[in-house]
């Protein structure tokens, strides 16, 4: 992995104190694994002592994209979104980690800003990095002439979600990974995630997979909803969130809304060189986020009504 300085900041010592009044002290030894590829979610740690691997599956291997010493932190924007996990983190040196539960973290980010700084731009930084390192954790099979295939890579492209396609009609390694999962191709669009095999394919199916849909969240009662995630939206709910609203953002094609596939966006105030809409979208999403409002995408609203003094909103997946 290419270096890069904000992907790899390290804490000082009242950084670290501060977590540490969050957090617990755990040992650790070198083969352990922290988190793995597959899980839900995890927690936000801290290397006090020896070393931990950021590694992905590849073709069966683990190959190393990432090695955090002490005084760095793990993790990257799935803390902030709920995105299932895609890398695994490996102890390569016996030592010392401080875990902070995710919900800790989100609580200390959204009051502490230096803190939430350096956390939140490096959770960005990596998240660049890994559209290319990480791109084996997600494999999209399916025709280019297939709109379902088309679909499901629209939606990972614009939602900053790594991952790679695979053609059957160009790829030779297609064949391979077909009779190795045991898939005909009357399934395709396939994908494949975290060692699951996700037949007949599409934006919904595998965002409720990965955890980015309303499904994933216990809360069904919300102080805002905001309907569209363009950049007004992400800007109403980052407002609303940051005044203590229990909020929700819903997208029915990916965060960023039309915006979000500029190329290049000229007339956006604060950024008088231009800005691509994906990083505009992307970093509005995050400061939502941050505040702790929830998006769930895709999804979109079918229908809004009043009962008993309450507006109930009705979304296409029926909850």
């Amino acid at each position: 992995m290419a270096a890069d300085p904000d992907a790899f900041q390290r804490l000082n010592d009242s950084e670290v104190a501060a977590l540490e009044q969050l957090g617990v002290r755990r040992s650790v030894a070198a083969g352990d694994y922290l988190y793995r590829e597959g899980d839900r979610g995890y927690d936000f740690y801290v290397v006090l002592a020896g070393a931990v691997e950021i590694v992905v599956n590849d073709q069966g291997k683990e190959k190393v994209i990432a090695r955090h010493d002490a005084g760095r932190f793990l993790g990257e924007l799935n803390l902030l979104t709920g995105q299932r996990v895609f890398v695994s983190a490996r102890v390569a040196e016996s030592g010392e980690v401080l875990v902070v539960p995710r919900d800790a973290l989100r609580r200390l980010i959204a009051t502490d800003p230096s803190l939430s700084d350096k956390v939140l731009a490096a959770f960005l930084a990596r998240r660049a990095i890994l559209m290319s390192g990480a791109a084996s954790a997600i494999r999209v099979i399916g025709s280019r002439f297939s709109p379902d295939s088309t679909r499901v890579r629209e939606f990972l492209a614009r939602s900053r979600i790594p991952h790679e396609w695979l053609d059957p009609d160009t790829d030779s390694e297609v064949e391979r990974l077909l009779e190795e999962f045991g898939i005909t191709p009357q399934v395709l669009p396939v994908v494949i995630v975290t060692g699951a095999v996700l037949r007949h394919a599409t934006p919904g199916v595998l965002a409720d997979y990965l955890g980015l849909t309303v499904g994933k969240l216990a809360q069904r009662f919300y102080d805002l909803t905001v309907v569209g995630a363009g950049p007004a939206g992400l800007a109403a709910a980052m407002y609303g969130a940051s005044e203590g609203l229990l909020t929700l953002v819903i997208e029915m094609v990916a965060v960023g809304g039309q915006a979000g596939s500029s190329s290049r966006i000229e007339n956006y105030l604060g950024f008088p060189t231009g800005i691509s809409g994906g990083d505009l979208t992307q970093r509005a999403a995050v400061q939502a986020q941050k505040f702790g409002a929830s998006v769930s995408s895709p999804c979109a609203a079918v229908s809004l009504q009043e009962e008993a003094g309450h507006f109930l909103l009705r979304l296409s997946d029926s909850t």
